[in-house]
């Protein structure tokens, strides 16, 4: 998987990323990726506890 491999995500993680990327969302909560991190140039990834 291209996000996997270029991003250094798990597999389960990056599901969850190319999920997100197909459905077009443009923020993607989660305190297990990297805070702050753009995907894509389309997706950003926030961590809502920091």
């Amino acid at each position: 998987m291209e996000i996997n491999i270029r991003y250094g995500y798990s597999y389960w993680d990056s599901l969850i990323i190319a999920t997100a990327l197909q459905s077009n969302c443009n923020i993607l909560y989660s305190e297990d990726m990297q805070h702050d991190q753009l995907i894509e140039g389309k997706l950003r990834i926030i961590n809502p506890l920091l």
